[in-house]
């Protein structure tokens, strides 16, 4: 799988740490203490990119986030396991402040210390989180039906909140046109995943907004029926740890020693990913 991903050493994928251990943290905050949890309770959304897992039959998780988990724990020294969680939902804070969703609200809520999914820096997350240094980043991009392309009829549809995000707070004009047709298309501009979006395109006059990895796959798979009409903009992701956290300079020196021994970009390469 070829795919096209913009990777900086400047941060924003989705590990967010916490401390792990339940006396971490005061009654009424969660603040970690400056201690270091001796294992990591790591949840990940799955994603066949980031970790593919089969919990049916119970093969061994894989993928680009397992291989650099294993990297991190032979530096560190701190275990991990893994559970998979098929949440969509990154995270969202709540009229009372709290955070909701399996990346966000799991690690401020302390159900894990480490969080695997490629998580974007949003300034709201940043209040309840330290990003480390930067990993990747996405190019947005727009996936049409080649027969069709792009017209006024066509109808936009995307699976990930935060790039519909990213288009509705654009101040470019076209990204606000994006926003307000799969705003007002209701739920048919929602769709549940990549692959649900690229199915979708392949049927008619539709556009999916994505990101650059899926949808440089997807072309590369579908020569002559799909291609990329608009790239709308960027957005960084990256490892995170909450507020405070040990774990962040313990993370971020074992991924620098990574990154400056060819570690991480081997990682890229066997993934076909394109830096």
């Amino acid at each position: 799988m070829a795919v096209t991903r913009t990777f900086v050493v400047i941060m924003a994928i989705g590990l967010v740490v916490a401390d792990g251990n339940s006396q971490g943290y005061q009654s009424g905050s969660c603040a970690p203490t400056p201690v270091l949890p001796t294992s990591l309770r790591v949840i990940a959304i799955p994603d066949p990119f980031f970790v593919a897992a089969n919990a049916t039959t119970g093969t061994k998780n894989s993928g680009f986030l397992v291989e650099l988990l294993d990297k991190l724990q032979a530096i560190s020294g701190l275990p991990y396991t893994l559970t998979a969680r098929p949440d969509l939902n990154y995270g969202t804070q709540n009229p009372n402040g709290t955070w909701d969703g399996s990346i966000i609200g799991v690690l401020v809520n302390n159900e894990a210390d480490l969080i695997g999914a490629d998580d974007f820096n949003w300034a709201d997350r940043e209040g309840v989180v330290d990003f480390l240094i930067p990993l990747l980043s996405y190019k947005l991009q727009i996936l049409v039906n080649t027969q069709f392309g792009l017209n006024n009829a066509t109808q936009y549809l995307t699976s990930a909140p935060d790039f519909l995000r990213f288009v509705c707070t654009s101040k470019d004009s076209v990204a606000q046109a994006i926003c307000a047709n799969i705003l007002n298309s209701g739920d048919k501009g929602l769709v549940f995943d990549d692959n649900a979006g690229l199915a979708t395109v392949l049927t008619g006059n539709f556009a999916y907004l994505g990101g650059s990895p899926f949808l440089d796959s997807a072309v590369a798979q579908n020569q002559g029926k799909v291609k990329v009409a608009l790239n709308v903009g960027s957005l960084f992701a990256g490892l995170a740890v909450q507020q405070g956290s040990p774990l962040r300079e313990k993370l971020n020196i074992a991924l620098l020693q990574l990154f400056e021994s060819g570690e991480v970009q081997s990682l890229f390469t066997k993934y076909g990913i394109n830096n």
